[in-house]
């Protein structure tokens, strides 16, 4: 738990969850590497891991997390805003997987650089 990225407190359930994205500041999507989910009524706890997987959730809309005194606070906002503009966070069922992000960046004709969005090449140019 100590290494946990965020630790995110239901506040409709007594939950609390630690996520684990290793590659947080780096990767403007990063892959959630193994969560564990504490049930305080029931005391349960939950652990998944996923670094194994090829297909894991992906974070979207990272400013969220942080404050706006994080050090990349204003890249990441501006990476969501981008986004959000071009239709790429519209279809949030379908995105929460890194094959369905990579997905619909192709569809939107969209490649990010670092945590820049940019047109993607066309094949054949």
């Amino acid at each position: 738990m100590e290494d946990a990225t965020l630790i995110k407190f239901r506040a409709d359930k007594p939950k609390i969850s630690y996520l684990f994205y290793p590659d947080f500041d780096n990767d403007p999507h990063p892959a959630l590497s193994a969560s564990m989910q504490a049930d305080l009524r029931g005391l349960r706890v939950d652990y998944r891991d996923y670094s194994n997987s090829t297909n894991p959730p992906v974070l979207h809309r990272k400013e969220a997390f942080v404050t706006p005194d994080y050090l990349l606070y204003q890249n990441l906002a501006r990476l969501t805003q981008h986004e959000e503009k071009w239709g790429l966070l519209s279809e949030t069922n379908t995105i929460g997987t890194r094959d369905g992000w990579y997905r619909r960046l192709a569809e939107q004709g969209a490649k990010l650089q670092g945590h820049r969005l940019i047109r993607a090449e066309k094949r054949g140019n």
